[in-house]
C-alpha cells in the first residue's frame, strides 16, 4: 500500500479532514493534500507527528480492525510495539518506504546512476548526497551500482566492499533478494572485479549456516576475501556499507531504535566513495580478523602439507567428494598411477608421502572416530565407462586412464573398506543435494578446519585450494553437512545397498574384461 492511500484509510477511519490534519502538524492543507493524492510524499520526521494526531481519534474496536488489517497489508511487525502512536507510526513508515521503493524500480535506479556518473565525468564531482528510503530502494539502488560493473569496462581499481551484519536475523534483505544479490555478485567478479565481506560472527550457527549459503558459490571463486569482526565498535551495530570503487557508495541504517535498517545515504562522488573505503580499511586493520586461507595454485605443496597434517589430528571426518576420496586409493595403486604422470622424481615422491601419510591416518582414526563421505553416482560411471580417474598430487590433481583391472582392484579396495570399518560411513546420491555446492569438493575436520576445493580438471592454474579455520564457521560447517546427510535417503546410506552397486559395476568390468 501507497503512503497516499495509507493516509487516506487512516484519516476516512478516524473523520478527520486533510485540513485538520494540518493545522494539527503545522503544514499548509495543500501539501496534506498532495500527499493523499500521491503528487508528494513526507519527509519521515512529518510521521511522528501525525502519528501522535491520528492516535487520539483511533481508539474503537471497528477503528483498531482496520488498522489490524493494514498491519497485515503492509506486513508490519508489531511485536515490540506496546502502544498505539507506535503502531500507526511503524504503518505509516512502512507505506512511506513502499512509495519510495515504487520510485527506486531497478531500470529507472540504473538510469539515474548513470546519468549522475555522466555529469560528474563531464563537470567534476557532486558533493551532494541521496537519502533513499526503504529496504527495497537501497535494494535496488545497490543492484543498480553492481549492474554498472559488468558494463563499466575500464575501471582502475575494480574493488567491491560489502559488510554483512544484519542479514542472519533475517532483518534486512529477504531470502529471494539475497539469492538475486548473490548472482549479480557473481557476474561483477566475471567482469574482473573483487569483492572484500566484513562480517559479524555473534549471530549463532544457524546465521553462520545462511551465510556459507551465501556465500560458498563466491569464495569457490578465489576472488573474494572475508573478514569477521574480532572486536565491535558501536558505529558498526545495525549498519550496513555497500562500497563499489569509483561507481557509488551506500550508507545504510535504522531510522530510529524501534526500526531496522530503513534508509541509506547514497554517494557518488569520488571523495565520498574514498572516505567510506579508508573506514572499511580501517576497520578490517584495527578490528577483523582474516577467515580464509588460499592457496597458491602454482605452488600446491604448503596445501597438500596441511592436509597431511590436520588428518593426523583425532577427530570426526567429513567430505563432501567431486571425485573419489584421496584416502580410498591403496599405496599400489597410487604409485602405479604417478608413474603414469609427467611428474619430477622429486614431485613424485613427496606425493606418495603425503599419500601415506594421510592413508596411514585414515586408517588409524577409522578405529574411534567416525568419516563420512558424500559422493555421485556419475563419479562411478566416470570411473568404470571413462576410466577416467583424477589423481591428487602435490602440484594438483592429474588425469589418469585407467586399465580394467585397476578399476577392479580399486572398487573391491573400497568395499573392503566400507565391510571392515563400522565407523566408515558412505552415502552414494544421484544428483548434488544442494545445487550450488555442486563443482566442489570440501572436506571438514571436526574442531580443527575445513577444507574447500574446485578443481578445473582442464587448466589446472585455476583450480582453488582454500582452509578456514574459524571455530565458528567449522561449526557452522558440520551443521550444514548434518542436514545435507538428512537429506539422504535411508536407502542411499544403506552400506550393503552401496557394497552391491558397487559390485555390479566390478562384474560389469569382469565381464569386459573376459571379451578381450
Amino acid at each position: 500500500m501507497t503512503f497516499g492511500r495509507c493516509l487516506k484509510t487512516l484519516l476516512s477511519i478516524s473523520n478527520i479532514r486533510m485540513s485538520q490534519l494540518a493545522k494539527a502538524i503545522n503544514v499548509d492543507s495543500s501539501l496534506v493534500n498532495r500527499w493523499v493524492h500521491e503528487k508528494r510524499i513526507p519527509a519521515v520526521p512529518y510521521l511522528k507527528n501525525i502519528a501522535q494526531y491520528l492516535t487520539i481519534y483511533i481508539n474503537n474496536p471497528l477503528q483498531m480492525k482496520i488498522v489490524d488489517e493494514l498491519i497485515i497489508q503492509l506486513g508490519v511487525d508489531i511485536s515490540s510495539y506496546d502502544n498505539n502512536e507506535d503502531i500507526i507510526y511503524k504503518i505509516l513508515f512502512r507505506a512511506l518506504s513502499y512509495s519510495n521503493s515504487n520510485k527506486h524500480l531497478p531500470g529507472s535506479a540504473l538510469a539515474d546512476i548513470k546519468t549522475s556518473i555522466n555529469k560528474r565525468d563531464e563537470t567534476g564531482p557532486d558533493y551532494s548526497y541521496k537519502l533513499i528510503y526503504g529496504n527495497e530502494a537501497i535494494y535496488n539502488t545497490l543492484m543498480s551500482l553492481l549492474e554498472l560493473t559488468t558494463e563499466k569496462k575500464n575501471c582502475k581499481n575494480k574493488q567491491i566492499y560489502l559488510t554483512y551484519q544484519n542479514y542472519p536475523n533475517d532483518c534486512f534483505f529477504s531470502y529471494g533478494m539475497l539469492k538475486r544479490l548473490k548472482e549479480k555478485i557473481l557476474e561483477s567478479i566475471q567482469n574482473g572485479w573483487y569483492i572484500t565481506f566484513l562480517i559479524r560472527l555473534d549471530c549463532g550457527v544457524g546465521g553462520v549456516i545462511k551465510f556459507i549459503d551465501f556465500i560458498l558459490p563466491l569464495i569457490k571463486t578465489g576472488k573474494v576475501k572475508l573478514f569477521y569482526f574480532n572486536l565491535y565498535e558501536s558505529f558498526t551495530i545495525r549498519k550496513e556499507l555497500y562500497i563499489v570503487s569509483n561507481l557509488g557508495a551506500l550508507s545504510c541504517f535504522p531510522y530510529d531504535s524501534n526500526l531496522d535498517i530503513e534508509c541509506a545515504f547514497f554517494l557518488q562522488n569520488s571523495s565520498s566513495i574514498e572516505v567510506l573505503t579508508n573506514y572499511v580499511n580501517l576497520l578490517i586493520t584495527n578490528n577483523s580478523s582474516d577467515i580464509i586461507q588460499y592457496y597458491d595454485p602454482h605452488n600446491s605443496r604448503v596445501y597438500y602439507q596441511m592436509l597431511s597434517k590436520i588428518n593426523e589430528r583425532s577427530g570426526n571426518y567429513y567430505s563432501y567428494n567431486n571425485s573419489f576420496s584421496r584416502l580410498l586409493i591403496p599405496e599400489s595403486l597410487y604409485i602405479k598411477f604417478l608413474n603414469q604422470t609427467d611428474l619430477s622424481v622429486e614431485d613424485k615422491e613427496l606425493s606418495l608421502q603425503y599419500h601415506k601419510a594421510q592413508y596411514r591416518s585414515f586408517l588409524k582414526n577409522l578405529s574411534k572416530c567416525i568419516f563420512k563421505d558424500i559422493y555421485f553416482l556419475s563419479i562411478l560411471d566416470q570411473l568404470c565407462e571413462k576410466k577416467v580417474l583424477y589423481l591428487y598430487t602435490c602440484c594438483g590433481t592429474e588425469k589418469i586412464f585407467m586399465e580394467n583391472q585397476d578399476i577392479i582392484d580399486y572398487l573391491e579396495h573400497v568395499v573392503y573398506i566400507i565391510k571392515h570399518y563400522d565407523n566408515y560411513r558412505i552415502a552414494v546420491v544421484q544428483n548434488e543435494i544442494d545445487s550450488f555446492i555442486n563443482n566442489i569438493t570440501f572436506y571438514i575436520k571436526e574442531r580443527n578446519i575445513v577444507f574447500l576445493e574446485v578443481s578445473n580438471f582442464t587448466h589446472r592454474e585455476s583450480d582453488v585450494h582454500l582452509s578456514i579455520n574459524n571455530p565458528v564457521i567449522v561449526k557452522a560447517f558440520i551443521t550444514y553437512y548434518d542436514s545435507l546427510w538428512q537429506k539422504i535417503s535411508p536407502l542411499n546410506k544403506d552400506k550393503q545397498d552401496i557394497i552391491e552397486i558397487v559390485e555390479d559395476y566390478i562384474r560389469a568390468i569382469k565381464y569386459d574384461l573376459s571379451l578381450e
